[in-house]
């Protein structure tokens, strides 16, 4: 019976198949990972370094492999002898139940983001496809059925590595492939000679700014901008490429950044006129390393623009700032800016721009913007949006449109009818005993802390938060999310704390204020949504702050 299991089980035919089918599934879960941490090299490494627990079931099955032709060596027996003995418990036992768990964990399953079978990623199956069939190339031109069995088994524990090597293959690739893209895009913006772009950059905003921006300069101008968070060389590419029209005056360019360099590369192809930089803050501190990096990336942009000869006919350069925010004021004090187009915003009176008398109710925000030496009259504006950071945002917007020359009563019009950018302080609820506040993505310490402002402002409400806490903060990670439950705990009635990533701080930090009762532990923010609105009574404003994607 032993031996027809075996023989069954590991034929050659068999086991290649069992092992392709595991190897394809492990690679579509890996390189969905890898499109998560946008193909970075640094990012995909450190997620392996804090991941470890989740491949475990790959080093059991790699270890055991060689462990396998040790029992079979040293007992000297032929393979249905060994089957009767240790390597049976291996072969007709473990290995079975090993493979069915790894089969189990790597099962498609829902996911917040799927994977989107790009060109690159098209590329990327190809490669690894080939790396398997060498793989088993190998093993069958032995001909030896342990030698085979052995290769499948050791090809699925090594499958993540195998992976690995397939995405530091195609790196050369790809790379050939974005300098090819850049050129094109270099040379469209050559021939549109007279285009004005902004770019725009912060640790936080940006998106924000990037929106109300293009929506109000459109009163005026014919504006493209970068869609929904394309904030890479390869986003501004490709809408230049793939959207930007020759009637086009104005290219508004959002301009992310990982490490330091990225936002020069970014810099290089588009040729940024004008700059505004919305924050600088904790972000990214597991590539960055800290905040002196964070601030002289982001610095990148204002270097381009000041360092820039481009004249464009139409428009001054402008350089326009977050002066609420210290690090950026000290770093603007290294440069000589006398006879320059710079000017700060934000909320305090000794900006060039700043909003007062904000006010607001369930309905409506309003505030006066007014300028500095009376650069421009007071306006003041209402607006759907929520919480004084989206105010600031809004400052920036409305200013650097003012000095382009857009009119006052067409902005009120713009700000009065400004939605939120899905999932920054997005009201998404139009049941008033169950609000939502969308304010998912990507979350950081001051936009949290605005966010849980704006949940203080409904009043009469069951304030209720959910969140995971914040990522890719380095050692400041445990920290940052204690400091940030801790604030919200005086100013929520409950918190439901999202999955394992930052149970224990987060926990540590809203029982500061609440009682444990009210600091529920959930693993799925579906769950924790239906837990809200079911198991909580009164009439509620949930406030969704930050969820993290599949690679967390």
């Amino acid at each position: 019976m032993e031996s027809f299991i075996f023989e069954r089980l590991y034929n050659p035919v068999n086991m290649s198949i069992i092992g392709a089918i595991l190897m394809i599934l492990i690679m579509l879960k890996q390189i969905h990972i890898m499109q998560l941490n946008s193909y970075n090299l640094d990012q995909q490494i450190i997620w392996y370094k804090k991941n470890t627990k989740l491949l475990a079931m790959h080093y059991v099955l790699f270890f055991s492999t060689i462990i396998l032709p040790l029992i079979i060596a040293i007992a000297a027996f032929d393979m249905r002898k060994i089957v009767s003995l240790a390597g049976m418990l291996l072969l007709l036992i473990f290995y079975p139940i090993l493979l069915l768990i790894i089969l189990i964990e790597n099962l498609p399953r829902k996911q917040k983001k799927k994977l989107i079978f790009t060109n690159r990623i098209k590329r990327l199956i190809v490669i690894n496809i080939l790396v398997y069939g060498f793989w088993f190339l190998l093993s069958f031109r032995s001909g030896d059925i342990l030698v085979i069995v052995l290769f499948a088994l050791m090809g699925v524990a090594l499958c993540p590595l195998l992976n690995f090597v397939s995405f530091l293959i195609s790196l050369p690739i790809e790379n050939a492939l974005r300098h090819k893209f850049m050129n094109e895009a270099r040379d469209i913006l050559v021939k549109h000679d007279d285009l004005y772009v902004i770019g725009i950059t912060g640790s936080f905003g940006k998106t924000s700014v990037k929106y109300y921006l293009n929506s109000l300069l459109k009163n005026k101008y014919s504006v493209c901008m970068t869609p929904e968070s394309f904030n890479t060389p390869m986003g501004a590419t490709l809408t230049i490429k793939n959207d930007l029209r020759n009637i086009d005056d104005i290219f508004i360019c959002e301009m992310g950044a990982r490490r330091i360099g990225d936002i020069k590369e970014i810099c290089d192809i588009v040729s940024p006129s004008a700059c505004i930089i919305t924050d600088v803050g904790d972000m990214h501190l597991d590539t960055f390393k800290n905040i002196e990096n964070v601030k002289n990336t982001k610095f990148e942009l204002f270097d381009s623009v000041i360092g820039s000869d481009k004249v464009i006919s139409k428009f001054d350069k402008i350089i326009l700032l977050n002066g609420d925010n210290e690090l950026i004021r000290n770093k603007v004090s290294e440069y000589d800016i006398s006879n320059k187009n710079i000017y700060f915003y934000g909320l305090d009176s000794d900006n060039d721009f700043y909003a007062k008398d904000i006010s607001h109710n369930e309905d409506f925000m309003s505030f006066t913007l007014t300028s500095k030496n009376n650069l421009f009259s007071d306006v003041t504006f209402e607006t759907r949006l929520l919480g004084k950071y989206s105010i600031k945002n809004l400052v920036a917007s409305i200013s650097f449109a003012m000095l382009l020359g857009v009119d006052e009563g067409s902005m009120k019009k713009t700000v009065a009818n400004i939605l939120p950018v899905p999932h920054r302080l997005q009201l998404l609820s139009n049941d008033k005993n169950n609000l939502i506040i969308d304010d998912a993505y990507n979350s950081n310490l001051n936009g949290a802390k605005n966010a849980v402002d704006a949940l203080g402002t409904f009043k009469d409400y069951v304030k209720v938060i959910i969140t995971p806490g914040m990522v890719e903060l380095g050692d400041k990670q445990w920290y940052e999310n204690n400091v940030f439950a801790e604030y919200a705990s005086s100013l929520v009635d409950y918190a439901i704390v999202v999955g394992n990533t930052n149970r224990d701080a987060l926990k540590t930090g809203f029982e500061k204020n609440l009682n444990s009762e009210n600091v529920i532990l959930i693993d799925k923010v579906e769950e924790a949504i239906f837990y809200a609105r079911n198991n909580i009574s009164g009439k509620k404003v949930i406030l969704l702050e930050n969820d993290l994607s599949d690679n967390y």
